[in-house]
């Protein structure tokens, strides 16, 4: 968001103590962090204190001092009645001051703080240099609720700095939970052991993957589907570590009778770092077959995940450095098309969440306490109840979410594939599983979390899609494809070594939602045939742009070709649509024929469509913030419609409504970007208008290459019309109308009328998106004609008429049809205006775009 300073906001707005800033990429409504608008006092006035009660662990006078204003504040709160209370109240701040820098913090930690604990937690999970933090203050502020405890927001403010919205990092959030009410049971033994390495662990571990296999609650089913007996090409053999202290490498083709008795095996994610690993090679491989590799010449988490292995009792591990040839394009290439049965059938998926490289290992030390909720009464309020404290559900997961391993693109489809995981994070393990919250489980909630939903995506959903959707036994097709946009919008913005690799490894992926759809003709560079054209309409963050020339990724048309998160797939809205071109075929060349969902040579559409010359003129000039809120942003980007030869025919901007959206597929922000964009409007898709919003068309902007005899494009970003100028792009005025205004005028006046014809009978008549029921004119010319002199509006009654018997909606009111979607796709765009401007004076003025074929690439 813009960057806001608290000296913009207080003039004139002195009760303004804080702000709810909403992060937009949740779904939780209760996920919001707030900026303290003023500096608390450094130290809380004695005075101002109400006892707690702290019923477990200890709390240093800091946090306790904290802790026991916001107890005085929930008091005065309660109390306060009268007006003149409730305005006492005002000069109360909603927070205060806990810690100036850090001295006091880690004094508090190594006094086992509880609170302490907790911040120092969540400043290790979100890699805050503690000398950053030496020169900050740690503020406590909350939102104003009296019928129940508010959530608690930690924020970190930098004095060095001016206090503005990049000035203000909220690192935790504590929710309150009833003591009467809270499912105890969750929190398993009450005693935590200071290593994720413990006997503890390894026994919620086990205890985790009983509860899944056994399916007691009937949540697991897909946990437990797998294609038994299948075995990925190579595997380690952990017991050859115990036994000779090496890790052998096993062919289970050649070695079958080492599979007889146990095929359960474990896979490891991990990030690959810029520290050198021990590979696997052509060089090496009959040496690590014979003897294998010595122990000591493992990295750390490579022998953590052995001992993990042992943990559960088995034998086998994949760990992708060791069991692929990494000096063979060949043999890469055969296990890329096999990722996802590796995964897939894996009893479970180890992952090293924490571990920017190989050499950090699994396992952390910790303060016990962090995995303990706060448990604390309040014998003044909320008649003396007790609480428990703890993170609300993004903040428990983000030590999954937003470590270096989430970051990598390869492990999002690892992740994704695995049927069971189990995250090593920087404090503790955590359970993930195909079953949807709340069956995650962590070493605080060892019995399984409280929440509704739990690893909570950027993208606004849960990144696992077997939470979400059974792919394998699909009820909803439709949910289907937009968990897989969901997927993919998530998936853009991961990081890769090698950028060739963005589709390969999304490949399992792909054949994993093939399988669901089996009627669907073909898999297209990240989209599904299907879904075109609206999956066209993808939209790239601000932040992205193309890759390079030098290595071909996608062709333009694919979300995949961008280099960066993508902000939006499909339409602007969930409105119904109808597709607006013929596609009259599809070529795509993979790398490798046998793995078609993978790496592409090339890639092309043929279309069969209108195009209608534009250019797009945005601007930049820089404005307040409250500008920025208004609805069109507060900026007069321009777009300007021209003729066939290039002449302008006219231009209009969205300043003071919004006329038209845009967005382009390079670097660009609301202060910088490209002066003018010219290219050509490529309508894809119609919106008709309804109650709550107008008539839409959305397409691309697209630019010729080659020369001016090809017709072949590549997309340059989207553009969406709205309302009468649309109008503008679907006709020209022919050049011997010399009376333009009052032909756009009278066309405007046809065309409104005629959709809200449809409109009214569409919600009189209870008809569908896609099929208007013809009704009575009488009753329509009524209700129409009186929101006309509402408005102040002539009611041309003989003109309306003229458009009723056009539109074959007589005094009958006979139940004909009308349904879009038995037009032809190119039919659609003028179809419901012909009958309207059929014989009217402004019908030979006018000229339609022709239809013509290009080539997308």
């Amino acid at each position: 968001m813009d960057i806001i300073r608290s000296d913009e906001i207080l003039p004139g707005h002195d009760k303004i103590k804080a702000f709810v800033l909403k992060d937009p990429t949740r779904v939780d409504d209760d996920d919001v962090n707030l900026f303290l608008v003023k500096p608390p006092p450094a130290a809380v006035d004695l005075n101002l204190h109400a006892p707690i009660e702290c019923m477990a662990g200890n709390l240093c006078h800091l946090c306790r001092s904290a802790l026991e204003f916001f107890s005085f504040w929930l008091a005065v709160n309660t109390a306060a009645k009268t007006a003149e209370e409730k305005e006492a109240l005002e000069t109360l701040p909603p927070g205060c001051t806990v810690h100036i820098g850090s001295r006091t913090l880690e004094q508090g930690e190594a006094a086992s703080c509880h609170l302490c604990a907790l911040l120092m937690a969540k400043i290790r999970v979100k890699r805050i240099a503690m000398h950053s933090i030496a020169q900050s203050n740690i503020e406590m502020c909350w939102q104003s609720r009296a019928d129940k405890p508010p959530t608690l927001h930690f924020a970190v403010f930098h004095r060095g700095h001016p206090r503005a919205t990049n000035n203000y990092l909220n690192i935790l959030r504590l929710r309150f939970w009833s003591a009467s009410e809270f499912d105890v049971g969750l929190l398993g033994r009450l005693e935590r052991h200071s290593n994720t390495s413990s006997a503890q662990s390894a026994s919620n571990c086990l205890q985790w993957l009983r509860r899944c296999q056994a399916d007691e609650d009937g949540k697991h089913r897909q946990c437990n589907t797998s294609s038994a007996g299948w075995l990925p090409t190579r595997l380690l053999d952990v017991d050859s570590v115990v036994a000779t202290s090496r890790l052998k490498l096993v062919t289970p083709r050649d070695t079958p009778g080492a599979f007889v008795s146990d095929k359960r095996y474990m896979t490891l994610s991990h990030c690959w770092g810029r520290v050198a690993l021990p590979t696997l090679t052509t060089q090496n491989l009959a040496v690590r077959l014979r003897d294998g590799i010595p122990l000591s010449q493992l990295p750390k988490t490579f022998r953590d995940a052995a001992q993990v292995a042992h943990w559960f009792r088995v034998r086998w591990l994949w760990i992708d450095s060791l069991c692929i040839l990494q000096d063979s394009e060949a043999d890469w290439q055969r296990e890329a098309v096999m990722m996802y049965s590796v995964y897939k059938n894996a009893l479970l998926n180890i992952s090293a969440d924490d571990s920017p490289d190989a050499t950090w290992g699994l396992f952390r030390e910790r303060e016990p306490a962090v995995t303990m909720p706060m448990s604390l009464g309040f014998p003044r309020v909320f008649g003396g109840a007790s609480f428990f404290l703890t993170e609300d559900a993004a903040g428990v997961f983000e030590s999954v979410n937003s470590t270096p391993l989430a970051k990598r693109g390869w492990v999002f489809q690892e992740r994704q594939l695995s049927r069971r995981i189990l995250h090593f994070t920087s404090h503790e393990i955590i359970w993930e599983c195909c079953a949807a919250a709340p069956y995650a489980a962590t070493e605080t909630f060892p019995g399984g979390t409280p929440f509704n939903t739990a690893f909570l995506s950027s993208a606004g959903g849960k990144p696992k899609f077997q939470s979400q959707i059974d792919v394998g036994n699909p009820t909803d097709v439709q949910a289907l494809y937009t968990t897989w946009d969901t997927l993919c919008k998530e998936y853009s913005g991961k990081a890769f070594t090698h950028v060739r690799d963005k589709l390969v490894a999304l490949s399992g992926l792909a054949q994993q939602f093939q399988v669901a759809f089996p009627h669907d003709e073909a898999y297209l560079a990240g989209m599904w045939q299907s879904c075109l054209p609206q999956n066209l309409l993808w939209e790239a963050e601000e932040t992205s742009a193309p890759f390079g020339a030098e290595e071909y990724v996608a062709p333009s048309w694919s979300w995949a070709a961008i280099n960066g998160p993508i902000a939006r797939f499909g339409k602007m809205d969930d409105r119904p649509s109808h597709s607006l071109v013929e596609v009259l075929s599809i070529d795509t060349k993979p790398a490798i024929p046998s793995n078609p969902t993978g790496m592409l040579k090339s890639a092309s559409l043929k279309l069969r469509c209108y195009l209608r010359p534009v250019e797009v003129r945005p601007d930049y000039t820089k404005r307040p913030w409250y500008m920025m809120a208004m609805r069109s942003g507060g900026k007069a980007h321009r777009l300007t419609v021209k003729h066939g030869d290039g002449r302008e025919a006219i231009t209009f901007d969205n300043f003071h409504s919004n006329a038209f959206y845009y967005s382009f597929d390079v670097l660009s922000d609301q202060n910088s970007g490209p002066e003018s964009v010219p290219g050509y409007f490529l309508p894809l898709c119609m919106s008709q208008p309804d109650e709550y919003a107008s008539l839409v068309l959305s397409g691309l902007l697209i630019e010729k290459i080659g020369d001016d005899d090809d017709s072949t494009y590549r997309r340059l970003g989207v553009i969406h019309v709205y309302h009468e100028r649309c109008h503008r792009i679907k006709y020209t005025v022919r050049d011997d109308a010399d009376d333009n205004w009052n032909t756009w005028t009278t066309l405007s006046r046809l065309l409104v009328e005629t959709h809200e014809c449809f409109q009214k009978l569409r919600s009189e008549r209870g008809g569908s998106q896609k099929n208007w029921r013809k009704a009575g004119s009488g009753e329509v010319e009524e209700k129409i004609g009186r929101e006309k002199k509402e408005k102040g509006e002539k009611n041309d009654e003989a003109a309306f008429h003229e458009t009723l018997e056009r539109l074959e909606i007589g005094s009958g009111g006979s139940n004909r049809e009308i349904d879009l979607e038995s037009v032809s796709p190119l039919e659609r765009l003028y179809y419901l205006d012909t009958t309207a401007l059929a014989g009217s004076k402004v019908d030979g003025k006018l000229e339609r775009m022709v239809p013509q074929e290009i080539t997308l690439v």
